[in-house]
């Protein structure tokens, strides 16, 4: 709203609109391993009639919201003081921000996570089924953080083992179930057509061109200049001190995490074989022992309530303030003009026959031009028409002069891309370039008749354009604020029910309902999906809603009536016992 952003933040926003998209017209496996965000996003977009723009920049919001609720619901279950788990909430809540920012998937699977985590610390085995369903949910968000989880789930239960038995067993048994229904997920999703093999970053080129000295030194170069925005200076002598009153289950799965999260970091920067900061920005371990450790200082400054009052204030000032300019200097990766210029491309395309290769050029003055490179190629298969998202290649031209050996292989593999794709149309090409993506070449290829408007060249200016069915569109920071709430309230709605079947509680039934609600709409729509039932739409959607978010109260209204059943039957007998 301050800024009057339109688009959702982050340079995977546009990803996941094509994502989105493309599975709407082909099926959910058309985005492979990751079918969590898309199938999501055509739900909420179908149930709650709001542009797809505006649903993924609201479910940006809404699952930061997510984390902090289910922060503050863990802290609860080790720690009664107001102020701890108030603290927890509101600073993992901010530390959000940093996935916020267009990592949809990653930030889904930290908010149904820690649901998983929360819910576990119930003896019960609801509420181990419940974890389970939770952590399958967040695996088909993203299966390699599942991997991440499943390494903090089974420490957790290692340091369980001797003290707490059937901790152990039921972690280990919730991690277990979870990883089955994933698995089984993930084999129904390779039914039908599959995912394009395509570059959706920079950094997935630079690892296809077997680039891995500059993939690794762009991965430490993020870490040394990132590390100090993602954890603060404050917060991580506060965590240490916090680990002090992190007891019971919630400690445990404190103490597995943090290890994880130094081995994680350590890792990657000896290997280089992920990023070491995307590590960091799912450590919501720090924020939330770090609010532990503010009240323990608090504690301990005793009865000089003034100075308490300064110091603590000013350190939970110094970590938000991190968090909040860091959200501040976040912006979104697609623009007007560019947007505009790909959706007057689109009916052009449409336009062309099935199966023609749609040839988009990139360039750039800068000498290795890959980041604008990927990032084009996800704008522009946002604005095409669904259908023919498999259609469009990217090409870079020949360097003109001297080139690192980053360009000379980008100018390789689009070429190589451009042949594989011929290969399988129908042997139609049609070239655009688009000014905002090729100011370089613009001048010299569009001329008229082939410009057929500002900014946009077409190769075939014959071709009859059609009408784009659902083209993209920017939204409004207003339609985006409603959208926020929107979606929260909707999860809400739709996980209340499972969340007080999983829990008797209240209060942890409300902190986790919008995590429960997004895992029940992602594994039913899946499920339905591969049987058959289309999200795309209004009606697939409704069905979905309806069914997930119903079936919770059922279980609920079915599961609080049992044990009265029991007590009924128990009377009945004794007369004749």
């Amino acid at each position: 709203m301050v800024h009057g952003f339109r688009f959702p933040l982050g340079p995977d926003a546009p990803v996941y609109l094509w994502w989105t998209r493309l599975a709407g017209n082909d099926g959910l496996s058309a985005v492979g391993n990751r079918p969590g965000i898309p199938a999501l996003a055509l739900l909420l977009d179908g149930t709650l009639h709001l542009p797809l723009v505006a649903t993924l920049a609201g479910l940006e919001c809404a699952f930061g919201v997510a984390i902090g609720l289910g922060s503050a619901a863990l802290v609860r279950g080790m720690e009664r003081d107001r102020a701890a788990w108030l603290l927890a909430g509101i600073l993992a809540g901010t530390f959000a921000v940093h996935l916020a920012a267009g990592y949809l998937a990653n930030l889904a699977f930290a908010a149904l996570f820690l649901a998983a985590a929360v819910t576990l610390g119930h003896a019960e085995r609801r509420a181990t089924l419940a974890a389970a369903l939770l952590l399958a949910a967040s695996g088909l968000a993203h299966p390699l953080f599942f991997l991440l989880g499943v390494a903090i789930l089974l420490i957790s239960a290692a340091l369980a083992w001797r003290s707490e038995r059937s901790e152990a067993v039921r972690v280990a048994a919730a991690t277990v179930g979870g990883g089955a229904m994933l698995g089984a997920g993930l084999l129904l999703l390779s039914i039908g057509p599959g995912p394009l093999h395509v570059d959706t970053s920079r950094d997935g080129f630079l690892r296809r061109a077997g680039l891995g000295d500059t993939l690794r030194s762009i991965y430490l170069d993020r870490f040394v200049h990132r590390w100090t925005r993602y954890v603060e200076w404050a917060s991580v002598p506060l965590a240490i001190g916090g680990l002090r009153d992190a007891a019971g289950f919630e400690g445990r799965l404190l103490r597995a995490w943090g290890i994880t999260l130094v081995a994680g970091v350590g890792v990657a920067l000896a290997t280089g074989i992920a990023p070491a900061d995307r590590f960091i920005t799912f450590g919501y371990v720090v924020p939330i022992l770090a609010a532990l450790g503010l009240v323990r200082l608090w504690r301990a400054l005793g009865a000089r309530r003034a100075l308490a009052f300064a110091v603590t204030g000013a350190l939970t000032c110094a970590m938000l303030a991190g968090a909040l300019i860091a959200w501040a200097r976040q912006e979104p990766f697609l623009s007007e003009l560019e947007v505009a210029r790909v959706a007057t491309a689109a009916p052009y395309a449409a336009g062309t026959a099935p199966g023609t290769t749609l040839v988009f050029l990139a360039n750039d003055v800068t000498p290795t031009v890959t980041f604008l490179a990927t990032r084009a190629e996800n704008v522009i298969r946002a604005g095409m028409p669904a259908d023919r998202i498999r259609d469009v290649v990217l090409r870079v031209p020949w360097p003109t002069a001297p080139a690192p050996t980053e360009r000379w292989k980008l100018a390789h593999l689009t070429r190589d891309d451009f042949r594989a794709a011929d290969r399988a149309g129908n042997g139609q090409v049609e070239t655009f370039v688009l000014a905002p993506f090729d100011r370089v070449d613009f001048p010299n290829r569009c001329s008229p008749p082939g410009l057929v408007s500002d900014g946009v060249c077409v190769s075939a200016p014959s071709i009859q354009p059609r009408p784009v069915a659902d083209p993209l569109e920017p939204s409004s920071p207003a339609e985006i604020a409603l959208a926020a709430v929107a979606v929260l309230a909707a999860l809400g709605a739709a996980g209340y029910g499972w969340a007080r079947a999983a829990s008797s509680e209240p209060w942890r039934a409300l902190a986790l309902a919008p995590a429960f609600g997004a895992a029940a709409i992602v594994l039913l729509g899946i499920a339905l999906e591969r049987a058959g039932l289309a999200l795309d739409g209004a009606v697939g959607p409704m069905i979905v809603s309806v069914l997930g978010g119903g079936g919770g109260y059922l279980a609920w209204f079915v599961l609080e009536r049992r044990p009265t059943a029991d007590a009924a039957q128990q009377v009945d007998r004794q007369p004749h016992e």
